[in-house]
This record gives C-alpha cells, structure tokens and sequence, in this order.
C-alpha cells in the first residue's frame, strides 16, 4: 500500500492503489508512527493513486496537524485527484501538487 523513503531531508510516504476506507484503515497506524516520529516534512506521494475517500483526507489533515506548520505536502497528485482536495476546501488548508 506504501512505502517510505527519504530524501533532500523530507519522509516520503509513496502510496499507490485506491485510497479508501479499507485501506486507510489498514495502514493507519503505521503511517501515524512514521509521521509521528519524523520531526521533518513529511511528503505523500500519490503519483499511483488513482482514488481517494473521505478517509484519505481525514488521514491527510491528522499527517498535517502532527507534522506542523508548513511541513506537510501531498504531491504528484493527479488532476482528479487534486480535484478531490479542491471540492473539499483541503487545497486552502494544504499544499497539494500535481
């Protein structure tokens, strides 16, 4: 579902596949104990994700919370799903690049 690398000293967190409620859930926890303990910016990858849900975004907005101010970044987001973060109001509150 993803994996992280690092880089230019950012955590990369790549995800690929549909990002919905199931697996979401399934990596929750991992993802939080790796953003938890980054104490660095932290990137999510989305350039092989094709969905997201309603959970993604909540999933989105607690990495940004635990990260800090101006050290979260969604990037190589497609254009519907940049979209998603749009309609939602998310782009106003993150970065999010495609």
């Amino acid at each position: 579902m993803f994996k992280t690398e690092q880089k230019d000293g950012k955590l990369i967190l790549c995800f690929e596949g549909r990002m919905d409620t199931a697996a979401c859930a399934g990596i929750e926890k991992e993802v939080d104990g790796q953003v938890g303990k980054a104490g660095q910016p932290v990137v999510f990858d989305l350039r092989n994700v094709d969905f997201v849900s309603s959970a993604f975004l909540r999933f989105c907005i607690s990495a940004a919370k635990k990260t800090g101010a101006g050290k979260f970044q969604v990037a190589n987001a497609a254009p519907q799903i940049k979209k998603v973060f749009k309609i939602a109001g998310m782009d106003q509150l993150l970065s999010v690049q495609e």
